[in-house]
């Protein structure tokens, strides 16, 4: 299968080569007309990029209908959102797929331009409390941003966009397998001089695994009026959710091939509430010829979950709330050279309690002295976080541009422990075996200063291909979890934080009928941090990432069109730790070299469309000596439309074609093969009422 869409990748490039040198000198293809913002910050045209963004449109959000938004991410090239149970996910972005604490730092989420997780508090799940639903656009920026954005724009960064106070009046209901339920509604309106939206998201779903599902409820409000010379547009979002938890397949290897295994769930009592907040204000006016944009933001989140996936299965309950603001002046100083001159703060004070209900069920008598019942970690994190920017763009020739970004981040942490310090247990009281596991360092303040830039420069071949190379330096401070939540006796964390480079190069083209983006990059990380034998938080890791990535978007003709997005990439250790592993050259594990998603759309009647969705994954490695591998898959989606009048439209679909056995994400730990299943074949019908 790799060589099929190594073949198919080929055809495809000389195909556009061949059709962008007939039409040269026709009108630009619709999407390309595009405007972005993640990317720069500021609003840009998306063929004018330097730097690889992909852009997922409204219509495609809404044909895909996704249950989880890993079936919508798939459509940009370089990204596997690797999809838990219910909810969960752990992303792989221009990386590997990253785990443990401090992974999801790695990544910025954002919906509608402000980070959904404060600096130093987010979580590998952070996603799914994005109203993605009823999103008008998700931008999907790879590799490093900090330059603009900060910390934890070291492989990308995910701007999930909407404009409800524009959206369409509608009602949509899904039904499909395993009892889901969905309903979706949106509607907007003209109150006087305030434009008006709303939009409601109430999903249940039975689960496929024994106890398992989950019900969730999303509801997002916006409006856009004028205030003064100001235009402003509020946001505010909330998310809840609740649900029983279904844990690894560990049945033994290949697992997740045996239909007959397939529902089981050892973790019956697993379970994940959360609860999360966001409001934004958005104000933007041109005063003395330049554009000030002012965005204040609030933020809340609170979740609780059993940790089945450790021995004791303890509780973790976090929460934390914010403040911040968003403030920028562009301006243009010439009619080739423009500045722009910004400042991000965040103040958050965040909390984090860890504790086990009953004594440690194992046959090993050290794991039941090292983990005891009672609390493990309580405490408290004051975080504020400042950063001033600056970016120059410059217009050398009519069909050259270039850009330099610069950025200083101060990101602090006040730190109070509420147990006592060390690793005892929580009434003082000392663990067998040396000690309890988890220790707590003393109270403390910790600070971090980085300096990050991106480099940038644009040559326009004709009116309808442009190349671009871009370097870039990022960061990210580290997370709160790897400052305070220690483990083994480690009573004191040094580490600091991370650094990454980038060189990329690219090209995009369009006609009147096709789109295409080929980027190269290649990614290093130094300092990177890691946990050793002792499972001690420590730097020095060194890694190196780099790939090829394909975009394509093809109108064959009035009736079809196509969507290709692949990318082949490596992902290796550059060094050895220094707890004596020898993993210098090794491939990281969970990190397939070949991601490829192929869509074909038909519109059989003027009424009538369909579409036909090919989704491979390559085999890779499931633990860091490479010498236990998962091999891959290709699973086919099936969708129609029926818009019946004006008002009302019926849509099917069906998930897996094929029934093929495959897993969302395999592991190796512990001695055992662990599998996230693929469920078998499931269909879906929607019901949507426009007004």
């Amino acid at each position: 299968m790799r060589e099929v869409f190594k073949k198919s990748l080929v055809v495809s490039l000389l195909s556009v080569h061949f059709t962008s040198l007939a039409e040269q000198n026709s009108q630009s293809f619709a999407d390309i007309e595009t405007i972005v913002t993640t990317a720069s910050r500021t609003k840009k045209r998306h063929f004018d990029l330097i730097g690889n963004t992909s852009i997922i449109a409204k219509d495609t959000v809404a044909t895909i209908n996704a249950e989880h938004l890993n079936q919508v991410l798939s459509l940009a090239s370089g990204v596997w959102l690797s999809r838990g149970n219910g909810q969960e996910s752990l992303l792989s972005l221009r990386s590997p797929v990253l785990t443990g604490a401090g992974s999801c730092a790695e990544f910025l989420m954002l919906e509608n331009n402000i980070s959904l997780r404060a600096p130093g508090f987010c979580n590998v799940n952070q996603l799914f409390d994005s109203h993605f639903e009823i999103s008008d656009r998700i931008e999907v920026v790879k590799g490093n941003n900090s330059a603009r954005y900060g910390s934890n724009a070291i492989h990308g960064v995910i701007n999930i966009n909407n404009t409800l106070y524009a959206s369409e009046n509608q009602l949509a209901l899904d039904v499909g397998n395993d009892d889901f339920y969905r309903l979706n509604a949106t509607a907007s309106n003209d109150l006087d001089d305030v434009q008006l939206g709303v939009g409601v998201t109430v999903s249940s779903d039975g689960g496929y695994q024994v106890s398992s599902g989950y019900q969730q409820q999303k509801l997002s409000v916006s409006a856009q009026h004028q205030l003064g010379n100001w235009q402003t547009t509020h946001h505010f979002s909330v998310t809840n959710l609740e649900q029983d938890t279904a844990g690894y397949l560990q049945q033994g290897e290949n697992a997740y091939k045996d239909k007959s295994l397939l529902k089981i769930n050892e973790f019956p009592d697993a379970y994940r509430d959360s609860v999360s907040m966001h409001y934004s204000m958005q104000n933007s006016a041109e005063i003395n010829n330049a554009l000030w944009q002012l965005t204040p933001y609030l933020r809340y989140t609170d979740m609780t979950f059993l940790m089945h996936f450790l021995p004791g299965t303890p509780i973790e309950k976090n929460d934390h709330h914010s403040i911040g603001l968003q403030l920028s002046r562009y301006a243009q100083v010439t009619d080739a050279l423009s500045f722009k001159l910004g400042s991000d703060l965040d103040f958050t004070q965040g909390s984090l309690q860890q504790y086990q209900t009953h004594d440690t069920i194992s046959d090993s008598a050290f794991l039941r002295a090292v983990l005891p019942k009672g609390q493990h970690y309580d405490y408290t994190v004051h975080a504020k976080n400042y950063a001033l920017y600056g970016q120059l763009d410059y217009q050398i020739a009519a069909d050259q541009s270039a850009f330099l970004a610069l950025r200083h981040d101060i990101t602090e942490y006040d730190y109070n422990n509420a147990l006592s310090t060390g690793n005892l247990k929580d009434d003082g009281t000392a663990c067998g075996f040396g000690g309890c596991r988890y220790t707590r360092p003393a109270n403390q303040t910790n600070r971090f200063n980085d300096t990050s830039y991106s480099l940038g420069y644009s040559f326009m071949l004709n009116d309808n291909t442009i190349v671009f190379a871009k370097l870039d330096n990022s960061f990210r401070a580290p997370h709160t979890a790897e400052l305070y939540r220690l483990q083994n006796n480690q009573q004191q964390n040094d580490i600091t934080s991370v650094d990454a480079n980038q060189q990329e190069l690219g090209l995009r083209f369009q006609t009147e009928t096709v789109f295409g983006e080929l980027a190269f990059y290649h990614l290093t990380k130094k300092n990177a941090i890691y946990q050793d034998s002792d499972r001690h938080y420590l730097n020095g890791l060194s890694t190196q990432h780099q790939g090829l990535e394909f975009d394509l978007n093809w109108r064959l003709s009035d009736t079809f069109k196509t969507r290709l997005n692949s990318s082949y990439a490596k992902h290796t250790y550059e060094n050895n730790p220094t707890n004596g592993q020898q993993l210098k050259g090794n491939e990281i594990d969970t990190s397939p070299r070949l991601l490829a998603n192929l869509v074909l759309d038909w519109q059989i009647a003027q009424n009538i469309t369909s579409q036909f969705e090919l989704r491979h994954l390559d085999g890779y490695y499931l633990d860091d000596k490479n010498t236990q591998a998962y091999s891959g898959h290709t699973v086919s989606n099936l969708r129609a439309k029926w818009q019946i009048n004006s008002n009302f439209s019926i849509a099917f679909a069906v998930l897996n074609v094929f029934d093929t056995r495959f897993a969302e994400r395999a592991d190796y730990a512990f001695g055992n093969h662990r599998y996230f299943i693929g469920e078998p074949r499931n269909t879906s019908a929607t019901l949507r009422y426009q007004f």
